[in-house]
């Protein structure tokens, strides 16, 4: 609807000094936006200008100094022919150069003529933000929140039951709250909408007003204190909560865009799917930091496609080399990916970096073959990576030529991965030469060969370790490794956010990819350095950008395994099952607990405290064993009591 102001209101809000025209202040109404006379001051006018009649002219000490250079008559002239159109005011910004004449002709003309001190450029600033707020076209809404979330404005719309608690959560926590019923929006330019809560239009009446349940209401400031209000905030984001329909398919990527259209300008709006298990507090907080990533410029979602793509690329070609002969199946490590790892330097072969793969877990070191016993090698030692250190090269040197040629002649006969020198800077020409006849890919490092050879070692282990994949988050509490399993939709990306609210860390959401050392431990990761989950509603957020570094870890090794199950009892408080059984992964078992979901709210607090619980077990504390034996002391004096009152009696 179009708003207007009276001048009346202007100059009290904007401290104007009034020269003439004071009896129309109230009577005369601004709807328009401001004017800058020039041409007109000349004395040559428009015809049908509506600047002259509707919008507010405002003029500095140039203006007036121009006037005032004129002849009298001429200045008398403009003065009258100027003043004789229906503009609601005049205002000079000029409090030395105007004069008496110039007053009168515009008590002549019944003209209002206002003045402020101060330069033209900041008062029409000053002016022109007020316009925009007072006459910005508005609406009414009764049925919407309106909160300070993070600094992005959130307007909540929907489920009545979901919009209170979440409203009263975010409270607590600390987040500012606009208003909850008159919500006033305003238009203030092609792009921004300012909300603003009502009762404030009313100077008499200002409240901060959130209706609870049955009806009730309570007043914010009082509850909340008055850092939990402000008056008015721009909206940046619509949320709209409904019931959880099975049959419906809600947003898992993000990428298509809704608008909410509001006095011409398209809002973003999310629809979040509310039901047992959602902790809608963590949920409104997570979509206005993810907002305030996309008005940085960052799309999580996008960012995650491109890297999915890429990955698709990758496996497809490795599909097409598999298919075409040119690649095992099996696990496999190409030799330009060990070269990058390791920062090693080629002498020679670069061209075979892409073709030469290692296909086994093992280092071979040739001391026996360089002596000409090549039974290791025959017996498939040649697969392995060849690594050569001083010692080796310096017992070749040792070596007649013709016992050294013939020995390498046969050793550089098999077809090798690749051979890595360590610890040497002269490679002898004997080694190039060899290397060069029978077209083998050369690599060499100054580290020494124990040092390598461990880092080698610990890599192959990880890399050629027997591995699995399992649906679910992993997450690390208190220090342990948390796997959370369960039927799709059930919450596992919501418990796990709100654990990462609480200062745990996410390892891999959706694809945990496990493999299993030498040494037993089960280590758990993401199938690639890139931490996004999962929100319903929301979308893929990206974890490491909305909450830090400090939020995930590349790995860790699984401890526990918590199953989170709906209860189909109506009861309030999540039910928890001891770990009663086990799970196996990786041929190793681990304790498993199952977790029953209720109202939600609390499951990322029973998770915690199963972990803490299974973390007592491992530091020998038994809770059911002391309970136990608390029991039998208290029976125990129970029972003396009883003799002693017995006796008395």
């Amino acid at each position: 609807m179009e708003k207007l102001i009276t001048v009346e209101q202007l100059v009290k809000d904007l401290k104007l000094r009034v020269l003439c025209g004071k009896d129309n202040l109230l009577k005369t109404n601004i709807t328009a936006d401001i004017y800058r006379p020039g041409i007109e001051l000349t004395g040559y006018l428009l015809e049908n200008n509506q600047n002259l009649d509707k919008y507010i002219h405002v003029i500095g000490k140039e203006e007036v100094k121009y006037f005032y250079s004129l002849p009298e008559d001429i200045r008398k002239e403009n003065f009258i022919r100027y003043f004789s159109y229906s503009f609601p005011c005049l205002i000079v910004v000029d409090n030395k150069n105007l004069k008496k004449d110039f007053i009168e002709i515009a008590k002549i003309e019944n003209k209002i003529l206002l003045q402020v001190k101060g330069t033209i450029q900041s008062f029409l600033t000053i002016l022109r933000i007020y316009l925009q707020k007072e006459l910005a076209p508005e609406i009414i809404l009764n049925n919407f929140t309106l909160l300070d979330i993070f600094g992005i404005g959130l307007m909540i719309t929907g489920d009545e039951s979901a919009k209170i608690g979440s409203t009263i959560e975010l409270l607590e926590k600390g987040h500012r709250f606009i208003t909850d019923e008159l919500l006033v929006i305003k238009k203030i330019s092609d792009t921004q909408l300012i909300g603003e809560n009502g009762y404030h239009q009313n100077q008499k009446n200002k409240r901060y007003i959130l209706k609870v349940f049955n009806d009730e209401k309570i007043d914010v400031v009082e509850y909340f204190g008055i850092g939990s209000s402000r008056r008015n905030k721009e909206i940046d984001l619509i949320i709209k909560f409904e019931k959880w329909d099975s049959n419906k398919t809600y947003d898992r990527l993000g990428v298509d865009i809704t608008n909410q259209y509001l006095l011409g300008i398209n809002i973003p709006k999310l629809v979040i799917p509310v039901r047992k298990g959602r902790n809608l507090g963590i949920i409104l907080e997570t979509a206005a930091i993810n907002e305030r990533l996309k008005k940085s410029g960052e799309n999580s979602a996008l960012t995650f496609i491109n890297e999915t793509q890429k990955m698709i690329t990758i496996n497809r070609k490795k599909r097409e080399k598999i298919e075409e002969g040119k690649m095992s199946n099996n696990k496999i490590i190409n030799a330009r990916t060990i070269k990058e790892k390791f920062d090693l330097k080629i002498l020679y072969g670069e061209s075979l970096l892409d073709e030469k793969n290692l296909t086994t877990p093992y280092i071979h070191r040739p001391s026996l073959e360089f002596s000409g016993f090549y039974e290791i090698l025959e017996e498939g030692g040649y697969k392995n990576l060849q690594l050569i250190g001083q010692s080796e090269l310096n017992y070749l040197n040792k070596l007649l030529d013709q016992k050294r040629d013939r020995y390498l002649e046969h050793y550089f006969s098999y077809d090798f991965p690749f051979l890595l020198i360590t610890g040497a800077k002269n490679v002898p020409d004997y080694i190039i030469k060899n290397v060069k006849e029978k077209n083998h890919l050369l690599m060499c490092t100054e580290q020494d060969i124990n040092e390598v050879s461990e880092e080698l070692i610990d890599y192959f282990e990880k890399e050629f370790a027997e591995e699995i994949t399992m649906h679910g988050v992993l997450v690390e509490v208190f220090g342990f490794g948390v796997m959370l399993i369960g039927k799709s939709g059930i919450g596992k990306s919501e418990t796990a956010l709100e654990l990462i609210h609480r200062g745990h860390r996410l390892i891999a959401d959706d694809k945990v990819r496990f493999v299993k050392y030498n040494d037993g431990r089960v280590i758990g990761s993401g199938h690639k350095s890139l931490y996004f989950m999962e929100i319903r509603g929301i979308g893929i957020i990206d974890i490491k950008t909305l909450y830090g570094l400090g939020s995930v870890r590349h790995e860790k090794q699984l401890d526990v395994v918590i199953e989170l199950k709906e209860l189909k009892v109506e009861d309030y408080l999540t039910k928890k099952e001891e770990p009663k059984e086990e799970i196996e992964i990786l041929g190793k078992k681990f304790p498993k607990i199952e977790l029953y979901i209720s109202s939600g709210r609390n499951a990322s607090s029973m998770v915690e405290v199963s972990t803490m619980n299974l973390r007592a077990k491992f530091l020998g504390y038994e809770n059911e064993k002391r309970t136990e034996n608390m029991d039998k002391k208290d029976n125990f004096f129970s029972n003396i009591g009883n003799i002693i009152t017995g006796r008395k009696k």
